[in-house]
């Protein structure tokens, strides 16, 4: 390879920076093996050092004398001057994006100055009481490394600070939230909406700017936005999107009424509300256009309600990136815009599904099996729910068994498509009689029992069937008498 316009190989510039990366490191206290294995994994990191020591030769800006430097030497000044601690390269090693890399590595090391000036300054005893009280708050020996490795990231991001000045001000903000008027509270109404103190960091971390909240001014009176949701709905909303408790008053009223249009009220909208608490964030104007939208589709304002209390999650989706999508496959598949409705009431899930890899690739399965558009058009017009079945985990091993054990033709599942509803184990293996599909799995256990158990056994038994009822079916396929309302056994309840 030809050397660069600097008189070296890049590969052996690329070489000799990645030692000096592994050198840095195992002065930080990386063992030899961590560091070689970081800097042979951080090349963008490694081509930073590169670029910034090509700018200062070129200048030159070294601010010492470098002539007598080798390049290794410079790119190991280089990395060391970016003080930054080798968490970059750690970082990157990990796969985080060198933005996400430079982020995380500066608030880390701004967040640890002011851990350890809180911690070692010579203040009062009512003061570091403060600090030992917030940090057993925010990391609780049990969960510490969660905390910091997972979420601490967010809650830097709200606590960023560049000076001296700045931490100041940080320390005389927390100096002045008192433990008894301001901690103690906070960590009492998180126990009370069912958080125990050893989990609050995970809230606050969640959610940062509740550390400023007043408990009585600012956190309560939002609550009495939610006064129409059952309090069990709201405590768990709270546990799993504390972000509602920075949300508009004014907001969570008009979302509950806009729901209350819908006819969602009481037990129901407390489902909502639990299920996906995010929605009390949305803009009223937002969610209003989703339901436009559903409405345009030509489905009313029942039938909406009845969708957001089963599939919340579509009323936070993107009309143009995901809804649009949505309908757009159905039209492609051959669905008529008349017959949306009809598919969308059966499975409005299906609205929230990927169709760019999973809905394309299990359309594709079945037309490989021989399936045509039409027919596939047809199954899904008379069961959506077909759109939204794993291809590992239902279809095709439902298939086998249907085409390899039930010696059945494709087919069957042509004229019911349902047939991948039923669970394979507990009602179509237990039920594998000759009949056709419907018939076998459509009925409910009296009624297959009362119809079949008098011409034949079942050729598969549910598991773990005592050997009294194995006996008790041997004795039905002999007699061949019809069974009355005593001797029906729902093999599907046998324990």
């Amino acid at each position: 390879m030809k050397n660069n316009e600097h008189g070296r190989s890049p590969v052996s510039e690329e070489a000799e920076s990645r030692e000096a990366v592994a050198d840095l490191l195992l002065e930080l206290g990386a063992s030899a093996d961590d560091s070689t294995e970081i800097a042979a994994n951080s090349p963008v990191y490694v081509r930073s050092l590169i670029d910034g020591v090509h700018e200062l030769d070129e200048l030159p800006l070294w601010e010492w004398k470098a002539g007598d430097l080798s390049f290794k030497e410079k790119v190991y000044h280089m990395a060391k001057e970016k003080g930054v601690g080798g968490m970059l390269p750690f970082l990157e090693s990990l796969g985080l994006s060198r933005v996400s890399s430079m982020n995380f590595a500066c608030l880390y090391l701004e967040f640890t100055v002011v851990t350890v000036y809180c911690m070692s300054m010579s203040r009062s005893a009512a003061s570091k009481f403060q600090v030992r009280f917030v940090k057993e708050l925010l990391y609780p020996a049990n969960n510490k490394e969660m905390f910091i490795g997972k979420n601490s990231h967010r809650m830097m991001m709200h606590l960023t600070i560049s000076s001296d000045d700045a931490i100041q001000q940080t320390l005389s903000f927390f100096e002045k939230r008192s433990v008894e008027l301001h901690w103690k509270p906070l960590a009492s109404f998180f126990e009370l909406v069912g958080i125990p103190k050893g989990h609050v960091g995970e809230i606050l971390l969640q959610f940062p700017p509740l550390m400023f909240y007043d408990t009585e001014k600012d956190i309560k009176p939002r609550l009495s936005a939610l006064r129409k949701v059952p309090k069990v709905s709201v405590h768990t909303a709270i546990k799993s999107w504390p972000h509602i408790l920075g949300c508009s008053t004014d907001r969570m009223k008009s979302m509950i009424e806009q729901f209350g249009e819908l006819g969602v009220k009481n037990k129901k909208l407390g489902r909502v509300i639990a299920s996906s608490p995010q929605l009390l964030l949305k803009k009223p104007v937002e969610f209003m256009e989703v339901v436009l939208f559903m409405e345009e589709l030509g489905l009313d304002k029942g039938t909406v309600g009845r969708i957001l209390c089963r599939c919340p999650e579509i009323f936070t989706a993107s009309i143009e990136n995901t809804l649009q999508e949505k309908v757009k496959f159905l039209m492609d598949l051959g669905i008529s815009r008349d017959h949306l409705p009809r598919i969308i009431r059966k499975y409005p899930e299906f609205l929230v599904c990927d169709s760019n890899i999973t809905l394309p690739s299990r359309m594709n399965y079945l037309r490989k099996l021989g399936l045509s558009k039409k027919i596939l058009r047809s199954m899904v017009f008379r069961f959506s729910p077909l759109l939204g079945y794993s291809i590992d985990k239902v279809i095709q091993p439902k298939l086998e068994f249907l085409l390899y054990t039930m010696k059945q033709p494709l087919a069957k599942v042509v004229e019911y498509p349902r047939y991948f509803s039923y669970s394979l184990e507990k009602r179509i293996k237990p039920r594998d009689i000759q009949c056709n599909l419907e018939d076998m799995l459509g009925k409910n256990d009296e009624k297959f029992a009362e119809q079949y158990m008098g011409i034949g056994r079942m050729l598969i038994l549910p598991p773990q069937v005592p050997d009294g009822c194995r006996a008790f079916i041997h004795w039905i396929d002999v007699v061949h008498q019809e069974a009355s309302e005593q001797d029906i056994v729902d093999f599907n309840r046998v324990e």
